[in-house]
């Protein structure tokens, strides 16, 4: 029969409160490896968990996703019309003459912000390749400000090029700080913490940067109108780590503020943004009767029913309209890893799970035949939806079957450590969970989804993205633990990397925490310079799913498990990118 949902993990528990807080130390930014001394106090109780998890139902029935509205009226003339003209702010040649390079790369930004880089994608890839090749507009010479140099210095590494950290430096002084007049500097200011965050690893004068930028910016709070939303928007989280939709409807609204906006660029962005959202009504809708005919829910009462955040996450990691059959694909992929997820997590014994994995790793529907009903019913579900995915391109199939096999063993891995009551190492922990987190199973299904063309090359290519997924999964599984760790402690759930690190070091959660945070810049860094070698070789848009996944993973988990126990933040997230459209503003043209 099922096990029970968690044992008491221990009457002496390892993990510890910390005393109220104060100011860390800063040493806590700088040495993450070190012992750092904050007293902590025992916690010797530990709540009994609930012999049985009940999830929170689903906010989002199918009649409300069915009564959804995608009608728009939208004038495709006057689209065309100012796509052309937006179009034109993009030209760098210098026999136009009435761009810089300055004004150019400041178009490049807003357009890309206002979710419009999909559009011009052509544009601005000969835009900044022109812009890379004139030696006489190195970024960090004597004619650019921080602002430009930062602005510069984002662009092209954002978009694949390797290009230095060395404009740093002319902005220290002959004792190596930072110029004081840059204090002064908010835009200078605030671009220079947004390159810092497209460091590689090992890049100290980005690092000094990010530190010297986040001390002062605070300082402009209440000095410069509007500054106050632009540095808290900035501090919560960087640019580079923001979900890309979130960010355009944000944007749109904090660019219309603005008096130098260019009027004809925030309407198509309007424009832009409400087309896009009516093909994704459209696509929701579609996956509400898949999933409901489908029944995991309803056959299994103590699974999640989060259709409508799986769909979430997949327009996160690819949003544009072209690539629909990719996004329907994925969502699908989305649920059964939360139902899977469940299972291991909250009802299968240990002897089921066996079970379960090993037909999973031989991809074999006879095995059905020896499962209790309800790993039936998820093993029919899996192998007929993956399989229907494949049905265009079966060369995929094998490769798919294999990362769900190893999916598995990294579920049952961890259902054996919360079985035994038994508290890895970190490492051993990260060397599992990286897996587990099901990042490479999403990122697999996505890169033969949006391929279409699947030849031997592709198949070999998909390889060398092994770093990339690496690092992304690991950004997900460590903002996954920051936001789940509370509730998996009282539950008794004894991996994760907060625990295992509080229990290797014998610190509290505050230090664990804090650490964890230290562990996923690293991994941006270097997932940013597996970026970087990966664009040197192609421009497969699979490389922007990968940086978007570990972006969708701060939006889901910064302030609590967005997830699996979706809140009314969680909610208008929903709502303002897929259920309310933005409010067209008419103003006279320029």
């Amino acid at each position: 029969m099922a096990l029970q949902l968690y044992q008491v993990v221990s009457t002496q528990s390892i993990f510890v409160l910390c005393k109220p807080k104060q100011h860390l130390p800063q040493t806590l930014k700088h040495h993450r490896r070190q012992q750092l001394s904050i007293q902590c106090v025992s916690k010797t109780e530990v709540s009994q968990p609930d012999s049985r998890m009940v999830y929170q139902p689903t906010i989002w029935s199918d009649v409300f996703i069915k009564l959804l509205d995608a009608s728009i009226s939208i004038n495709y003339e006057r689209v065309n019309e100012l796509e052309q003209k937006v179009r034109s702010l993009l030209n760098p040649d210098s026999e136009n003459g009435s761009l810089s390079v300055l004004q150019v790369l400041e178009n490049i930004d807003d357009i890309e912000r206002l979710g419009l880089g999909y559009r011009f994608q052509n544009d601005i890839i000969r835009a900044l390749s022109i812009i890379a090749d004139r030696n006489i507009v190195k970024i960090g010479e004597k004619e650019d400000s921080v602002y430009e140099a930062s602005l510069k210095f984002r662009l092209l590494r954002k978009h694949g090029y390797n290009v230095s950290q060395d404009f740093v430096r002319r902005f220290k002084d002959s004792r190596g700080d930072f110029m004081g007049v840059l204090k002064t500097d908010l835009k200078g200011l605030i671009n220079l913490y947004e390159a810092s965050y497209l460091a590689f690893e090992g890049e100290r004068d980005l690092h000094e940067a990010k530190l010297f930028a986040t001390q002062y910016l605070p300082n402009f709070k209440g000095r410069e109108y509007g500054a106050h939303e632009l540095i808290n928007h900035a501090l919560e989280l960087p640019l580079y780590r923001r979900m890309l939709r979130l960010e355009a409807r944000w944007y749109i609204d904090a660019y219309g503020k603005r008096e130098d906006a260019n009027i004809l660029m925030l309407e198509l962005a309007a424009l832009d943004f409400n087309m896009v959202q009516s093909q994704l009504k459209t696509e929701l809708q579609e996956l509400s009767k898949w999933w409901k005919n489908i029944g995991l829910a309803s056959k299994l009462s103590f699974v999640r029913d989060r259709l409508m955040e799986c769909f979430f996450w997949t327009v996160g990691m690819v949003f544009e309209p072209q690539y629909y059959s990719c996004r329907v694909g994925l969502t699908k992929v989305g649920a059964l890893i939360t139902v899977i997820d469940d299972i291991y997590d909250v009802y299968g014994s240990l002897n089921e799970l066996k079970i379960f994995t090993d037909a999973v790793k031989r991809w074999d529907i006879t095995a059905i035949e020896h499962m209790p009903e309800y790993l039936q019913v998820g093993y029919r579900a899996l192998f007929n939806t993956v399989t229907e995915l494949c049905f265009n391109t079966p060369i995929a199939l094998p490769i798919l079957a294999k990362e769900w096999g190893d999916l598995l063993e990294a579920f049952y891995v961890e259902a054996k450590w919360t079985h035994n009551k038994y508290i890895p190492t970190l490492e051993d922990y990260m060397n599992n969970a990286w897996r587990s987190v099901s990042g490479v199973v999403i990122l697999s299904h996505g890169y033969f989804l949006i391929n279409k063309e699947m030849k031997k090359d592709t198949i070999e290519s998909f390889e060398k993205y092994h770093e990339l997924l690496k690092w992304s999964s690991t950004i997900f599984r460590l903002c996954n633990d920051l936001g789940t760790s509370p509730d998996e402690i009282k539950q008794g759930k004894t991996a994760n990397a907060i625990s295992c690190y509080m229990h290797a070091n014998r610190v509290c959660e505050e230090v664990a925490r804090e650490y964890i945070k230290d562990l996923i810049d690293e991994a941006w860094r270097k997932m940013i310079k597996a970026q970087v070698a990966c664009s040197q070789e192609s421009g497969d848009p699979f490389i922007d799913m990968a940086i978007n996944l570990a972006r969708l993973s701060h939006c889901t988990y910064q302030y609590g498990d967005g997830h699996g126990a979706p809140d009314a933040r969680a909610k208008d997230r929903v709502v303002s990118v897929i259920i309310e459209p933005v409010k067209i503003r008419k103003k006279e043209h320029l």
